[in-house]
């Protein structure tokens, strides 16, 4: 089945579109619109979309030879953040941050590369979105480590305006994954 551009609809149309589908077909109109959770909140009347939604989901922080972090300026709000996103429906954490990772930066990890740093979630993991959205993300931080990547040869999605590796404690003032740094410099100092 072919699908418009989401910003191509109309939120009635969209609605009409969503009650058609069968659960296959949900699934696979989630990997157009950025997953499942995204799609929902699209499918939201546009009386209710201010409620405050919970969205599960993976960042990876991605460790170069110098220990420095490979970050992502987004282009939806012009904000330095990790790789991640929302977890697909039936997808395991693991793989959402390695398929993160890959759509973001071009790198491609296999689940059992990654360590877990720890799962975040609470006041601090609240987002908001340029259409008014407000999610409180729960979101398991994993560790990967690169050799020998050329930052200059890394490709990112859509949503990628360019990528750089960072100090961590260096990182730019314009951040949004601030919380996930700081569990990763626990990490690494051993609490």
């Amino acid at each position: 089945m072919e699908f418009k551009k989401m910003r191509e609809y109309t939120h009635e149309e969209f609605v009409n579109l969503v009650l058609s589908l069968n659960e296959e077909e949900l699934l696979n109109l989630s990997k157009n619109y950025g997953g499942y959770p995204v799609l929902f909140r699209m499918a939201l009347d546009d009386r209710i979309s201010h409620i405050p939604f919970i969205q599960t989901g993976a960042a990876i922080i991605i460790e170069n030879d110098n220990k420095e972090i490979l970050l992502q300026e987004r282009t939806d709000r012009n904000k330095w953040g990790l790789p991640g996103g929302c977890q697909d429906l039936g997808e395991d954490l693991r793989e959402t941050a390695v398929r993160e990772a890959y759509e973001e930066t071009g790198l491609k990890f296999e689940p059992s590369d990654l360590i877990l740093i720890d799962t975040l979630s609470g006041n601090s993991r609240k987002n908001s979105y340029p259409n008014g959205d407000i999610v409180y993300n729960n979101t398991s931080l994993y560790l990967a480590k690169v050799s020998n990547v050329n930052v200059n040869d890394l490709k990112g999605d859509s949503e990628t305006k360019r990528l750089k590796f960072f100090n961590p404690n260096e990182v730019p003032e314009n951040l949004m994954d601030a919380d996930l740094i700081k569990s990763y410099i626990s990490y690494l100092n051993g609490k």
